[in-house]
């Protein structure tokens, strides 16, 4: 499907917060009256404003989304929150909500009727041009399979339908989500995600056009074949997960006798010690040290080979297993056996999953919405 000059524009704001006239010309390669033209089929959609130029220059004149117009809606499924955010065409943010998920809220009839109730605290619906829906979970074709939540082919469609009906709706994986906020905070360049913790995770997302699927690759790393013979939750055996996941390094501290499957099922009562694991190195560095050799060793053979191959710009580490020591240790093992210096970025916990989320559902919204 051809992409319009008009989508092409709003994609453009959709990745930065301003864009001056001459930027667009240059970038989307198109003549000054086309380019006036398109702003008037969409005059509606965006903001106009001028600032003055440095030293004699005529003022110059930016465009942005219209605030007002594209009001969009992130959700982030975890396994203990749910968090939803209301957000403007600025992405500011309008309304947030942050609810509790126990156990008997999890599996796809009891997360249904849990959403349902969230949804019905958002104000003013009809307004929201977007709902970008983020999981814990595998998503294949817009439908959820996730062991953490119980979800086997969960479709929130339905609920989505009856709460926003002039919406536009998409559903991600959290760890795209991740990696589409960072895109957005890189304008554009190509990034690998690597998200650690309970599980493991990546995404990359290379440079092209936002809409393009294609440029956007989800890599199970956690469920790599990394040896040992361990079953994973997953069904296949000898995972990565099962050898240098937040699992394996507490196994290797504390529970020797524990196994992955029983582990996922009942992370909870593994809070506290997951906590004493992953902040060990501020009181015994070399004990750490020890305990989180294999994840290292691992963790740099499956980051370097997939770098090798994809090349992104930068490597981003996120997810709750992360801590600036980890990420320091993880680049100079990374270092130490590579030719080429991969930039490794730590990130913890800050990314925003629901603007990701968000930003995902808009870009769907003006690829199928807009001429």
């Amino acid at each position: 499907m051809e992409i319009s000059t008009s989508q092409k524009i709003l994609n453009e704001l959709l990745i930065n917060d301003k864009v001056s006239r001459s930027e667009l010309e240059k970038k989307l390669n198109i003549t000054p009256s086309t380019l006036s033209y398109t702003i008037k089929k969409i005059k509606n959609l965006i903001e106009i404003y001028k600032e003055p130029s440095f030293g004699q220059g005529r003022p110059k004149q930016y465009l942005s989304l219209n605030k007002d117009y594209w009001i969009s809606l992130g959700v982030k499924i975890g396994r203990d929150y749910v968090n939803i955010t209301k957000l403007n065409g600025h992405f500011e943010i309008l309304e947030r909500y942050t609810f509790k998920l126990s156990k008997k809220n999890i599996g796809n009839e009891n997360l249904s009727k849990f959403l349902n109730d969230a949804f019905e605290k958002i104000s003013e619906k009809e307004n929201i041009k977007a709902v970008g829906m983020a999981f814990s979970g595998e998503v294949v074709g817009q439908k959820v399979n996730s062991k953490i939540l119980k979800l086997e082919n969960f479709s929130p469609e339905k609920i989505i339908k009856i709460h926003f009906k002039n919406s536009v709706h998409s559903i991600l994986n959290d760890v795209e989500a991740i990696a589409t906020e960072e895109y957005i905070k890189y304008n554009g360049e190509d990034i690998l995600v690597i998200n650690y913790g309970t599980g493991i995770g990546a995404c990359y997302y290379g440079n092209g056009e936002l809409k393009n699927k294609k440029n956007r690759k989800i890599i199970e790393i956690g469920h790599f074949f990394a040896g040992g013979h361990e079953k994973c939750y997953c069904g296949s055996t000898g995972c990565l997960e099962t050898l240098a996941s937040d699992y394996a390094v507490l196994k290797k501290y504390k529970y020797s006798d524990l196994k992955i499957i029983d582990f996922i099922e009942n992370e909870e009562n593994f809070e506290n010690d997951l906590n004493e694991v992953r902040t060990l190195y501020k009181t015994f560095k070399k004990k750490a040290e020890n305990i989180y050799e294999d994840t290292f060793n691992y963790l740099t053979i499956f980051i370097s080979t997939i770098f090798k191959i994809l090349e992104p710009k930068k490597v981003i580490l996120t997810g709750e297993g992360v801590t600036p020591w980890f990420s320091q240790m993880l680049q100079k093992k990374l270092i130490n056996s590579n030719k080429i210096p991969i930039p490794i970025i730590f990130r913890g916990l800050e990314n925003n999953i629901e603007l990701g989320a968000s930003i995902n559902a808009l870009q769907k919204y003006i690829i199928t919405k807009i001429e």
